[in-house]
């Protein structure tokens, strides 16, 4: 019972709803069809309220691809190794 309570508590973060949303998203890259979020990143936890992605290979436009892809609904920033996707107007506390 608790592992059911665990797994959904999981599927319902911030960070994995975003993936969710994101993850079979189109990627303009590299002017080839069906490239997609999935096959450049993958999500690690981190932080609950933020999705957190690794490139898997370093191709240099990804970043720029998943700014213009996810612009509309997400705030996309690198920061270190990580590229963070954010909901836009998520209230940033000092």
């Amino acid at each position: 019972m608790k592992k059911d309570k665990l797994e959904t508590e999981q599927e319902t973060t911030v960070a994995n709803k975003i993936w969710n949303s994101i993850k079979d998203m189109k990627l303009e890259m590299f002017a080839l069809p069906n490239q997609y979020v999935n096959m450049y990143c993958k999500p690690v936890e981190i932080e609950p309220s933020k999705l957190y992605l690794v490139m898997l290979n370093n191709a240099s436009s990804v970043l720029p691809a998943l700014e213009n892809v996810l612009s509309e609904r997400y705030e996309v920033t690198r920061v270190d190794k990580f590229i963070v996707v954010s909901p836009i107007g998520l209230i940033k506390q000092v």
